[in-house]
């Protein structure tokens, strides 16, 4: 018979054609992961998600995104007042190691999945040749499409439902553009027999399953900016409640669980350090 499964995608970072060294710092990677969970868990999942916030004492109706932690640590350890035009104004009363415990406990809900995947795909701006912006997300969400296809093509009747959280119209755009050709026209998979027609988008601040992947997508960079300063704390995170769950091919998460886009074994070799480094 087959299940349905929900495949929550967000994306961390930025990615442009020859970016400035000002971008590069800003901006050192583009990221994007997707947590594959069957439709039949997202009922708990979303029930347990909302109870953590109400435990924490945090809104039900706002989205605690993972830039909002340190953004609000930044003003708080230099004393200064959050302008009422930032996103995360609301969050001013609260200590921002109280939110970092909450994140951390929401990515735990993880675990408690019978059926979840991880994948996960990098570009490393400064090292990565030029390419325009269009032909680049098309190469991650492809490995995203190709990666769900094949985990899900186990049972004939299974289907993964693909859900992104919208960035901008233009880009959104894009994105459905781009995955309506990949699934009419193939690639290396002929025919995408496992995944939804169309590509689906949610308000982050409405789906429990793209703030999760938000928080995925962040403890991630924190991995590949572990030479840029101190992400212990992200790094335990991936290490606990991501790391675990990355797709694997032949018991090798590199290629399956985790992918540099565009290929390339130098990139391959760099993160399976910084993973070894990292443990």
């Amino acid at each position: 018979m087959g299940d349905t499964y929900f495949c929550f995608s967000d994306e961390n970072g930025d990615y442009k054609p020859s970016m400035s060294k000002k971008q590069l710092q800003r901006h050192p990677f583009y990221i994007r992961t997707t947590l594959i969970m069957n439709a039949n868990e997202w009922k708990k999942l979303n029930s347990d998600f909302r109870n953590l916030k109400e435990n924490y004492g945090l809104p039900t109706s706002k989205e605690i995104k993972w830039a909002y932690l340190w953004n609000l640590r930044y003003f708080k350890k230099n004393n200064k007042p959050i302008p009422e035009k930032r996103e995360f104004k609301f969050l001013e009363d609260f200590d921002y190691h109280h939110l970092i415990e909450f994140v951390e406990k929401a990515l735990e809900l993880i675990e408690t999945l019978e059926e979840k995947k991880i994948i996960t795909t990098f570009t490393k701006n400064d090292t990565v040749p030029t390419i325009n912006e269009k032909s680049l997300l098309s190469m991650h969400l492809q490995e995203h499409m190709q990666r769900i296809e094949m985990e899900l093509q186990v049972d004939v009747g299974n289907l993964g439902v693909l859900f992104f959280d919208p960035v901008s119209e233009k880009k959104n755009r894009m994105f459905r553009q781009i995955y309506y050709e990949l699934f009419e026209n193939g690639d290396f998979i002929k025919k995408y027999s496992f995944i939804k027609d169309s590509l689906n988008f949610e308000n982050s601040h409405q789906s429990v399953g793209i703030q999760i992947a938000d928080y995925v997508s962040g403890a991630f960079s924190s991995v590949l900016k572990s030479d840029y300063g101190d992400y212990s704390l992200g790094i335990k995170m991936f290490n606990k409640s991501i790391k675990p769950y990355l797709r694997k091919h032949n018991g090798n998460i590199f290629g399956a669980g985790i992918r540099e886009v565009p290929s390339n074994d130098d990139t391959r070799n760099w993160i399976r350090e910084i993973i070894e480094e990292t443990k």
